[in-house]
């Protein structure tokens, strides 16, 4: 590709495009580890309000009797909802990072559609005045081709020297 500045301008955006496409990916992991922190954060709570659950049951329960079980019900209880707290806490700052995330995505997105756009659009723009020139050439070929036809049909004796001077002036004004 020789270097005209409308190269250099296709070769600037296809590099903009593999970097886009890169920052691109790098955007949607972030998103997903937000969605991935978000479940990791459901799961430890499950955990923890699990453990909570047999607090104040079972053989020990009830051999320290009703009092103790009532006393490991209300930590149960206060434990559960302080877990619900920090979950409430943390899912809220989760939800922050992954609409921020999410909002550079769409960003990205938009850069690379436009980005894609102008490649395609220059490109579009460099086909059609490189077609243009091989039809050009094409034509000019074609009246060569003509002339040297004319040329051995007055030398075989088909065509007079007027006839053959009116013809080539025709196809030289063509060029």
């Amino acid at each position: 590709m020789s270097e005209t500045p409308e190269n250099l301008q296709i070769v600037v955006l296809e590099d903009r495009i593999t970097l886009l496409t890169a920052r691109l990916e790098e955007a949607k992991q972030a998103v997903k580890s937000w969605v991935d922190a978000n479940s990791s954060l459901s799961r430890s709570a499950a955990e923890e309000r699990a453990k909570n659950q047999g607090a104040g049951r079972g053989v020990f329960g009830a051999l320290m009797g009703p009092k103790y079980r009532a006393v490991a019900r209300r930590a149960a209880a206060a434990s559960n909802a302080s877990i619900s707290q920090d979950v409430a806490y943390r899912r809220s700052r989760i939800a922050e990072g992954k609409a921020q995330a999410q909002l550079v995505v769409r960003q990205i997105q938009a850069e690379l559609s436009a980005a894609k756009l102008d490649l395609k659009n220059l490109t579009a723009g460099s086909r059609t005045r490189t077609r243009a020139n091989p039809i050009e050439t094409t034509q000019a070929l074609t009246s060569l081709d003509l002339l040297e036809k004319l040329k051995q049909a007055k030398d075989q004796g088909l065509l007079t020297e007027a006839e053959f001077e009116e013809k080539r002036r025709k196809l030289v004004s063509t060029l």
